[in-house]
């Protein structure tokens, strides 16, 4: 059997059943999803790295149906909003607008002790967050203790202008910072914590907010991330904006592939 070695270093047998379910949650039939798995196992090489099985994958995808594979990448994609934390911050209050927060970014609190410029002010019936995000560009990557640590004492210096803190971030949390945000009531959003509904996967599922970086034909989203659009819907929704950011031809082909990716993710909801 062979074996693949994880972001952090483990080493587990291939699962053919779990690369099957990740592409059926992408949006791919149960047949397709089969048969891109069993070519993937064909190909790859024992021990290979999770990042090797993706793209392979994905190369398979992209042959069949590149709007899946765009789907499939999301991950990866959301990692490619970086290297700076501010087009995370912005996607993710974003989401949290399509939920039902008021957000404002960036405000600058004045804190019991010193000033304090908070990612995201989120507000939902009557309860107001102050909320530290933390964006990861590399697989792997965990939110470490630290963070956590410094994200509540940051609170408690403006605990009077917010009632709860609230940690976002694109990976995961590492087990002790995970444990220190529970004990101290902290808020966590991580890429699949917590289980069910508000994870940062499942937010992005349930609103259909894709990242502008999840287009292959996006070369560099930066000019659209400075004008505030930093999702699919932004780029479609506002597309009259693009020629000038992009170019004519460019912002076509960027709008075209847009719409493509959301009329699949569409389709594996009604399908779901």
């Amino acid at each position: 059997m062979k074996t693949v070695v994880k972001a952090d270093g483990r080493v587990e047998p291939f699962d053919r059943g779990k690369l099957v379910r990740s592409l059926v949650r992408a949006g791919a039939s149960r047949s397709l999803a089969e048969s891109v798995a069993a070519r993937v196992e064909a190909e790859v090489p024992d021990g290979a790295s999770t990042e090797e099985i993706l793209s392979a994958a994905l190369r398979i995808l992209e042959r069949v149906d590149p709007a899946l594979a765009a789907l499939y990448d999301l991950k990866r994609a959301i990692m490619r909003l970086g290297p700076t934390g501010f087009p995370f911050e912005r996607y993710f209050a974003k989401i949290l607008e399509a939920v039902g927060y008021r957000t404002r970014l960036n405000l600058v609190v004045r804190g019991r002790c010193v000033d304090q410029e908070v990612d995201v002010t989120a507000e939902r019936r009557g309860v107001r967050f102050m909320v530290e995000c933390k964006h990861h560009d590399e697989r792997g990557a965990r939110t470490d203790l630290k963070v956590a640590m410094y994200t509540y004492a940051r609170f408690l210096d403006v605990r009077g202008e917010y009632d709860r803190p609230w940690l976002a971030t694109n990976t995961a949390l590492t087990p002790a910072a995970l444990r220190y945000s529970r004990c101290v009531g902290m808020r966590v959003t991580s890429w699949l914590y917590p289980p069910g509904r508000w994870s940062l996967a499942s937010l992005i599922e349930r609103t259909g907010l894709l990242p502008v970086t999840t287009l292959r034909s996006l070369r560099d989203p930066s000019p659209l991330v400075r004008e505030g659009l930093v999702t699919l819907l932004d780029l479609v929704e506002q597309g009259g904006r693009l020629a000038d950011l992009l170019g004519e031809r460019d912002s076509e082909v960027v709008v075209g592939e847009a719409r493509s990716v959301l009329a699949r993710l569409r389709r594996s909801r009604r399908r779901a």
